[in-house]
């Protein structure tokens, strides 16, 4: 049961800042304890009125760090009568002079910018059809509604700890103020004055029978989703299941390219598997590359006039992209388009997205699964190494793999299930482990492979090693088993087969 002064000071927190006059970082403390306990308090805090501005408002922010690089800001710390300031309380007291303020009473904090969870999927979001930010610019897929914030965050020690691509809840007050004062006519933003924050972590429910759960998955996808070919929904399903677990290079998750994969019937169309995609995923956005896309869009974030510009890649760990090369005609790829098709391949290589600034470059991190659907043999762009696996499409004459209204899609209930089996497939990929006998009969069994076949390579063991990873994972086992390894040698078998079946004919 909540108290009746834990709920006063949820919906008046400003009395409870006055009343500490302490460290930031003990106000944050209080109020975690508050919110983020076993009975997610914080769920009572209103979560849609972002869009109101109206000061001084108690809110939750769902959101991503996209720009961390804003300077920092003076306030005034200590208002007059021994009262507390920052949180927005010296910039509302009208009677608080700035003569009367010393050089002892203020200090820093952070400021940062934040944006609605950028290809979050609908039935996972907490918005609901978001307005459009005054700062496009600032959020990662272009033309998409959207909420963007300025954050400001008074315990800097807790604030140094964020880095773009972060998603986190945020609690504050929040108000609205001018987002640049360099410019003639500032367009007023949301700023939230943050009282403390939680990273996002997810509750994976504990599937039953996952064996039961996977089979039922494959056979939906391979018969309403791409046209019968269940040897490209077992290989989907292992990209589905992967993410970053070490940053060990040969270790990195592949990238899949679905090859052979018709093109649509009317310009503009997406396919089912990416209607699918968005309703079994958490994060996920498709890329129709076209060359008026990689020419004028940029794919990296660019810091323009001390303003960090986001890019289409700029998205938070987990998120899957689908980049379908339909739409592409004949044509020059300009500097700004090879720089771009550059940065998707460095994602698909080293799992890495550079962020451009006047006179430098700096790397950070990625965790995003790429899938490419392909018309031709392979992709038209994107090289194909020990990172990519390219598993042709054949699927039946008569099938449907656009007109997504006449799909029969599951039940809510069965969405669900397969919703939950995917993201602990995710969660159990990092934790597989292979132990010392399965090592040694995958050692055994490599060698007599390449005795057998003279072009096999290490590289052919590491691929693999990385799929076996996943297929454990998919069936939610954290060690990959002789079982396991014999299954993954199947599947590779019949990828190969049909990738050399095809490319003769073709």
């Amino acid at each position: 049961m909540v108290s009746a002064q834990a709920i006063e000071e949820i919906y008046n927190p400003t009395a409870v800042i006055q009343a500490d006059n302490e460290f930031a970082a003990v106000v944050a403390n209080h109020f975690s304890a508050i919110l983020f306990n076993a009975d997610d308090r914080v769920n009572q805090v209103s979560s849609d009125k972002l869009t109101a501005y109206t000061d001084g408002t108690f809110v939750r922010f769902r959101a991503m760090v996209q720009d961390t690089s804003s300077s920092p800001e003076l306030y005034v710390a200590k208002l007059s009568n021994h009262r507390c300031g920052g949180w927005g309380l010296s910039t509302s007291d009208s009677n608080e002079a700035s003569d009367s303020v010393g050089y002892q009473d203020l200090q820093e904090l952070t400021t940062m910018w934040a944006v609605s969870v950028p290809a979050e999927s609908p039935w996972h979001s907490e918005e609901v059809s978001p307005p459009v930010s005054s700062i496009p610019h600032k959020f990662p897929i272009p033309d998409a509604s959207h909420v963007g914030v300025q954050i400001k965050m008074y315990d800097n020690t807790s604030a140094q700890l964020l880095k773009t691509t972060d998603i986190l809840t945020f609690v504050g007050i929040l108000s609205s103020e001018p987002v640049s004062a360099e410019l003639n006519s500032p367009p007023d933003v949301p700023v939230l004055h943050v009282i403390c924050y939680q990273p996002i972590s997810e509750s994976l429910p504990d599937i039953k029978e996952p064996c039961s759960v996977r089979r039922e998955l494959i056979s939906w996808i391979s018969e309403h989703v791409i046209g019968g070919d269940d040897l490209v929904a077992e290989w989907l399903l292992l990209q589905l299941s992967s993410k970053v677990h070490t940053r060990a290079s040969p270790f990195l998750p592949p990238s899949l390219t679905i090859s052979h994969f018709p093109p649509p019937p009317h310009p503009n169309m997406h396919p089912i598997l990416s209607h699918a995609l968005s309703e079994l995923l958490q994060k996920y956005t498709p890329i129709p590359l076209s060359l008026e896309l990689l020419n004028t869009r940029s794919f990296t974030p660019e810091s323009r006039e001390e303003d960090l510009h986001s890019g289409y890649l700029q998205l938070p760990a987990g998120t899957t992209i689908l980049l379908t090369e339909s739409a592409l005609r004949e044509g020059k790829v300009t500097e700004k388009g090879l720089m771009n098709i550059q940065a998707i391949q460095e994602i698909m290589n080293s799992q890495t997205l550079d962020y451009i600034f006047p006179f430098s470059r700096f790397t950070f991190e990625t965790d995003i699964s790429t899938i490419v659907l392909a018309e031709g043999r392979k992709s038209a762009f994107f090289q194909e190494d020990q990172t990519a696996l390219n598993v042709p499409l054949q699927c039946n004459l008569d099938s449907n793999l656009y007109r997504s209204k006449e799909v029969a899609w599951p039940s809510s209930e069965k969405l669900k299930t397969f919703r939950s089996y995917i993201a602990a497939c995710k969660a159990t990929a990092g934790k597989v482990k292979v132990t010392e006998a399965t090592s040694k009969h995958i050692q055994e069994d490599f060698v007599r492979q390449r005795q057998e076949d003279k072009m096999t390579t290490p590289d052919d063991l590491v691929h693999l090693m990385k799929a076996a990873r996943l297929l454990a994972a998919s069936y939610h086992q954290e060690e990959v088993t002789v079982d396991v390894w014999e299954k993954m040698k199947e599947l590779e078998v019949a990828r190969k087969m049909r990738t050399v079946s095809l490319n003769v004919r073709t």
